[in-house]
Parts: structure tokens; sequence; C-alpha cells
């Protein structure tokens, strides 16, 4: 009886580890999830300005609660044809998300690549608990990619590898 109540209790936990999982999420991936909505979104890349002592803690112990949007500034560029050709120069706010007991986090002040729902003005960055629509300090290669997306070319992760 003991063999079968350790598997039931492991099989248990491990569910329950695993529902607290999340992907490690990436552009590429980002860019084809947004493609494929039946919403609008802006794919942005600059600097995103806000207070950070106003962002929840990481562990939080309000349970599934939003926090209240953060006030922000985004200065840099939207993603066309072309490239990330656009000026944007916007108020903003960062909408932090949370998940049970973990919240999304970002930075001020960094460089920044950013998916954001184009309906909203001002443009609303969501900072996710598992991540996904934020995506700091990029490198010129993922950004090079998602030129490639946006021109229909091959839209693959791998290809940065």
């Amino acid at each position: 009886m003991k063999p079968i109540f350790l598997a039931a209790a492991c099989a248990m936990i491990a569910g329950q580890a695993q529902a607290l999982s999340c992907m490690r999420p990436d552009p590429i991936s980002t860019f084809n999830q947004v493609a494929a909505s039946s919403d609008n979104y802006y794919v942005l890349y600059g600097t995103l300005t806000f207070d950070e002592s106003a962002l929840p803690p990481v562990l939080s112990n309000k349970r599934n609660e939003a926090p209240a949007p953060i006030s922000a500034r985004f200065n840099g560029k939207g993603l066309t044809y072309d490239g990330f050709t656009s000026d944007y120069i916007s108020p903003a706010f960062l909408q932090v998300d949370c998940v049970a007991n973990y919240c999304g986090s970002a930075q001020s002040g960094i460089e920044a690549l950013y998916f954001a729902r184009a309906e909203n003005s001002p443009v609303v960055m969501t900072a996710g608990a598992c991540g996904g629509m934020i995506f700091p300090e990029p490198s010129q290669a993922v950004l090079d990619q998602l030129t490639t997306c946006m021109q229909g070319g091959t839209c693959s992760a791998q290809s940065l590898q």
C-alpha cells in the first residue's frame, strides 16, 4: 500500500509543479502567436521608463490580483516591413499580471522588445507571470529575424541558434 500512496503523492506534486512552470518564451514564437491572433499588435523596440518602486514583488501573497497599471513613457521604434523604422514615442502603461503567487516584472530604462495590443491608447505593455510579451535587450539577430517575419519570410527561432 505504501508504494501506491507514494506514487500517487509524487504524481500529484509533479502535476502541481508542472502547472506552475512556464515554457521559456522567445520573441519569434510570440511574433507568430500575435500574427495569428484576431487582435492587432504593435511590435515595439525601445525604452520604457517608469517608477520601478511601483512594481509588485515577483512573489506576491495577492493571489491572481492584477496590480494597478503603472504610468510609463515609451521612446523607440515600431516594426514595419522595412524593420524597426517607425518612430513611436508615447505615454504608456505597464500592466503587471499575476498568476497564483507569481507576478511578472520589467526593468525601466533598458532597451527591450515589446508586443502590445494596438487597441489601447496609451499603449499598454504587459509583463506576464510567464513572460512572453517583453524581451529585454534583444540581439540584432532577433531584430533582423523579426523584420524577416514581418516581410513574410521564414519565421523560425531555430535560425537564430
